[in-house]
């Protein structure tokens, strides 16, 4: 009988892309995942340590894993623990938070796992042999949209930023190897791929040593049978006009733009280390909008950086009327001891920058039901996520509504539609980020 784990992957899509890497791996060595930690003989979970909250919420679950571990008739023997946390503490600093855990495992490290459970010991020649083979994944949800990873790790050093400290400079993978892990994801099922990185802009800089983004769209736009590709988390200051171009000249791609400003005040993105000035975002966005008709473009932004004073934050509010996004995140700036902007004042009070997100996210709610309103009685393509037969109705996505982070669109009138369906809808009605529409054809199916 095969040897049961459980499986918790906590964080971002970049790590989700890294559980299901882990999951295949050990599933090719004959290992079978369950749901149902009790019933498992080991437990993995894999971490986030970019903030605070986000490590306070991974010991949480931890410390819920444990519990099992503890119980008298319970099978889990063993909790091995991956990811941004294994490298943000030391072993034995680690072991004095949760001293139950058997294993801790940097993220440069995760496809040794399979020779640890063994009991082996595992050379630094061997983990970079293992680490340059192909890679086996193991898709954790509905295989139609899916998350590509084009690189690891960061070179921007963002003052406030943990990430390069977590997961190292940047290392791009070699393009090849990417077409080629797009054309396996065709295969089992992929209509939609979401290109991730902690900076997709960034890539190829250390492999061919200049920015190959472009270069890998027009690649990734052969692959027969993609209809939809994504581009993520990409670095306003390192916007081509060849990246430009190429969005809106292939028809595959999302003319969506995943824009992480941070802010607009020149003293304050000089503070972040952001590398671009408030005059350079103002012409990058009439530049995209001007050179793709039509680009969707989403944002996210900091406030409460140490220095952003009410004259700074206003000149932020007032550049997101003048120049709105369909959609903005946000989040408050939070000291990381490890971080150059740890030691920076004067420090925003926790309350004043909480009231400054709230005017924010209220002032974009307006903001985005206006786009929304736009899309009133039109037809829109719409790739279908999850069917609800007992309702005839779907939920899905335009391409203007990225996985996880955007709205989604119900759509009723469904009779007979599948996950990874595209769909012709009408919209009949808008919220601020969600939309309702009705059936006017089945575009094709799969």
């Amino acid at each position: 009988m095969s040897e049961l784990f459980f499986f918790l992957s906590l964080g971002c899509s970049k790590n989700l892309v890294d559980s299901e890497e882990i999951i295949g791996e050990l599933h090719a060595e004959g290992y079978k995942p369950t749901s149902r930690v009790e019933d498992a003989s080991f437990a993995i979970i894999n971490t986030c340590a970019f903030l605070s909250e986000a490590r306070a919420e991974a010991i949480d679950s931890i410390n819920s894993v444990t519990q099992h571990k503890n119980k008298k008739n319970s099978s889990l023997k063993k909790i091995i623990v991956v990811g941004c946390l294994a490298r943000y503490y030391s072993k034995n600093a680690f072991h004095k938070i949760v001293p139950e855990v058997d294993l801790l495992v940097p993220p440069d490290q995760y496809r040794s796992i399979p020779f640890f459970l063994k009991g082996k010991s595992i050379s630094n020649k061997q983990m970079q042999n293992t680490n340059n083979m192909p890679k086996k994944r193991f898709l954790t949800a509905s295989p139609h949209s899916v998350y590509l990873k084009i690189a690891e790790g960061c070179n921007n050093r963002c003052s406030y930023c943990l990430i390069p400290s977590l997961r190292g400079k940047l290392h791009s993978r070699k393009m090849d190897e990417i077409i080629s892990e797009a054309k396996v994801l065709q295969k089992l099922g992929a209509r939609e791929i979401n290109l991730v990185a902690q900076d997709t802009t960034a890539y190829g800089l250390d492999l061919y040593g200049r920015e190959m983004l472009h270069v890998l769209l027009k690649k990734i736009s052969r692959v027969e049978g993609i209809d939809w590709i994504r581009l993520l988390y990409t670095n306003p200051a390192r916007i081509t006009s060849s990246l430009l171009n190429v969005i809106s000249q292939e028809s595959r791609i999302c003319k969506y733009i995943d824009l992480p400003l941070q802010h607009i005040n020149s003293d304050i993105l000089k503070s972040m280390g952001r590398k671009i000035t408030s005059e350079k975002v103002y012409n990058l966005y009439d530049d995209i909008r001007e050179k793709i008709p039509g680009v969707v473009l989403r944002t996210t932004v900091m406030v409460g950086f140490p220095g952003e004073g009410e004259k700074e934050f206003d000149e932020l509010q007032g550049f997101l009327k003048v120049k709105p996004f369909e959609s903005v995140g946000g989040f408050t700036f939070s000291p990381e001891k490890r971080t150059a902007a740890f030691s920076l004042q004067p420090r925003v009070a926790k309350s004043v920058a909480r009231k400054r997100l709230q005017i924010l996210m209220e002032q974009q709610k307006k903001i985005s039901r206006s786009f929304n309103r736009l899309l009133l009685g039109k037809e829109c393509q719409v790739l279908v996520d999850s069917v609800h037969k007992g309702r005839k109705t779907i939920s899905g996505r335009l391409y203007s509504q990225a996985p996880d982070v955007d709205g989604k669109v119900t759509v009723s009138g469904i009779s007979k539609a599948a996950s990874g369906d595209f769909i012709q809808a009408k919209i009949s009605g808008i919220g601020a980020y969600e939309l309702m529409g009705e059936l006017s054809s089945y575009e094709f199916s799969k």
